[in-house]
């Protein structure tokens, strides 16, 4: 084996044993088989007489404390799985890794200063981007306009992707999100109602745009759409006002810790028809409201349980590095973000962050098999076929999607 991977954290620890399944995943298959031509890539002319040295340097943004640590501390152990498959697989062929992890908690301001100082030392080739849009719409512009490569997961609001150097490997939930389409015919769904969260772009672009054109296109009749606040945790008068509606579904575009006590304040109520959510209800997020939100259907990016080959090797593999746990879409996401940069720089074929833009392009333009499954990209944007999963009151599990 080569040299082992390094990091040099300034925040966080890193996930247990995954530097002990080097050697192991090396006899395994990896991401690296599909996807990345080699060396000699997309950034060749900017690397002409240059090669990939001993090791390069990546900035890792993360939200590693704060309100929003869950998904940066999944994340991270995702990266770190990934980190450990690149050095055993060999694809850099003798280049490590060094990865300077960063926490950046709930501060724009600490992760722009995190990204200008990756910026200003030649040594950085690229950004591993925070989860947040709020300190990804600080990151883009100076990142963008400096020439260095960024990789963001989640950070779903707009001004994200600011041009060549900035690519997410979240798919945006409205690219997969009418997949939900045929689910609904199937059920005879032909009333709905829609409760969104006004504070986060995401969610209000769902409720607001994306639920009704997949209404439309079904002939479902949109009953009432009202909206909450950011942070609300009180839902008695909207499920009091969707209940007395009595619609056949109701559409609940929320944050994750949101969904148990709507879904129980919904029920509540006495509303008995089906639940309609997006991929925040995932992670793990309803097991607070057990069998009352029995039945809850969302639209994702990812599911541990879902088919692609790809995916259960990811599953595995996290599992034999995690004692056990089960990956969520944070790590998928996350682990597919930090292959993606190694598969970018293996097509540049040296450390310069313009041939690592080119290499990166090039990996986009061809795809490949990740954690989340079959990946392509559209203008800097994943994009996946989706998966419908369920609550069935104690995990949550994949629901074929009707006719395909």
């Amino acid at each position: 084996m080569g040299k082992a991977v390094r990091t040099r954290r300034r925040a966080g620890a890193r996930a247990a044993g995954a530097l002990a399944l080097a050697a192991g995943l090396a006899a395994c298959s990896s991401p690296a088989d599909t996807g990345s031509s080699g060396a000699a890539g997309g950034g060749a002319d900017a690397c002409a007489g240059q090669e990939l040295p001993e090791s390069v340097r990546i900035m890792n943004i993360r939200a590693l404390t704060g309100p929003v640590s869950f998904a940066g501390l999944n994340a991270q152990k995702g990266i770190d799985l990934a980190l450990a498959e690149i050095e055993a697989d060999g694809l850099l062929e003798g280049t490590t890794i060094e990865l300077d992890t960063r926490d950046s908690s709930t501060s724009p301001q600490e992760a722009a200063s995190f990204a200008s100082q990756a910026i200003a030392d030649d040594s950085y080739v690229a950004i591993l981007g925070p989860e947040a849009s709020a300190q990804s719409t600080a990151v883009s512009p100076i990142a963008q306009s400096s020439g260095i490569p960024v990789v963001y997961v989640q950070s779903g609001s707009e001004g994200v992707l600011t041009g060549d150097f900035t690519y997410r490997l979240t798919p945006p939930a409205e690219s997969y999100f009418d997949i939900v389409g045929p689910w609904l015919a199937e059920q005879g769904i032909g009333t709905a109602s829609v409760l969104f969260n006004t504070g986060n772009p995401t969610l209000a672009e769902l409720g607001q745009t994306t639920v009704p054109a997949v209404a439309q296109e079904q002939g479902i009749e949109i009953l009432s759409s009202g909206g909450v606040d950011l942070t609300a945790q009180d839902f008695t008068t909207p499920a009091s006002q969707i209940a007395g509606e009595n619609p056949d579904a109701a559409f609940l575009m929320l944050q994750g810790p949101q969904y148990p006590v709507a879904i129980t304040q919904l029920r509540q109520a006495g509303f008995q028809g089906d639940i309609i959510g997006m991929s925040a209800a995932g992670a793990g997020n309803l097991a607070p409201a057990g069998q009352t939100a029995a039945g809850t259907l969302w639209p994702a990016n990812y599911a541990a349980t879902q088919d692609a080959e790809s995916t259960q090797e990811f599953v595995t593999a996290f599992g034999e590095a995690n004692d056990g746990e089960t990956p969520n879409n944070y790590a998928a996401e996350a682990y597919d973000a930090m292959w993606f940069l190694a598969r970018g720089l293996a097509e540049a074929g040296c450390a310069d962050r313009a041939a690592l833009q080119q290499g990166l392009e090039a990996v986009a333009e061809e795809g490949f098999a990740g954690a989340q499954g079959e990946i392509t990209f559209e203008d800097n944007d994943a994009r996946v076929p989706g998966v419908l999963i369920q609550w069935d009151g104690a995990q949550e599990v994949v629901v074929p999607t009707p006719g395909a």
